[in-house]
C-alpha cells in the first residue's frame, strides 16, 4: 500500500504543477498584454503631445504671419499713400470752380 500511496501522490503533484503553470502562463501573459497597452498608450501620448507643440508652433507663426499682414495693410491704406497714387494718375484736389452748390429746398427732378 506505501507504493500506491506514492504513486497517487505524485499523481496529484503532477496536476497540481500543471494547473500551476498554466495560472503562472496566463498571468504572465495577462502581465504581457497589460505592458503592451500600457506601452501603447504612453507613445500616443507622446505623439499627441508632439502634435500640440508642433500646432502651438504652427499658430504663434500664423498669428506674427497676420501682424505683419495687418500692418501692411494699414500701411498700404494710409490717406499719405492713396494721395500720393492720385496725385500720379493725374487726380487734384477741387478748387472753387469745380463746386457746385445746391440749394437746401431742391428736391431733384421737381419742376419749378
Amino acid at each position: 500500500m506505501a507504493i500506491a500511496r506514492t504513486v497517487r501522490v505524485r499523481g496529484e503533484s503532477d496536476v497540481e504543477k500543471a494547473i500551476f503553470s498554466t495560472r503562472f502562463l496566463m498571468l504572465s501573459l495577462f502581465a504581457v498584454c497589460f505592458a503592451l497597452v500600457y506601452i501603447t498608450i504612453k507613445v500616443e501620448a507622446v505623439k499627441i503631445g508632439y502634435e500640440i507643440s508642433a500646432n502651438k508652433n504652427k499658430e504663434e507663426e500664423t498669428l506674427k504671419q497676420n501682424l505683419i499682414l495687418r500692418a501692411e495693410f494699414m500701411k498700404l491704406k494710409s490717406p499719405e499713400r492713396v494721395e500720393g497714387i492720385a496725385e500720379g494718375l493725374g487726380f487734384r484736389f477741387p478748387t472753387q470752380e469745380d463746386l457746385i452748390y445746391i440749394e437746401e429746398n431742391t428736391v431733384i427732378g421737381e419742376r419749378k
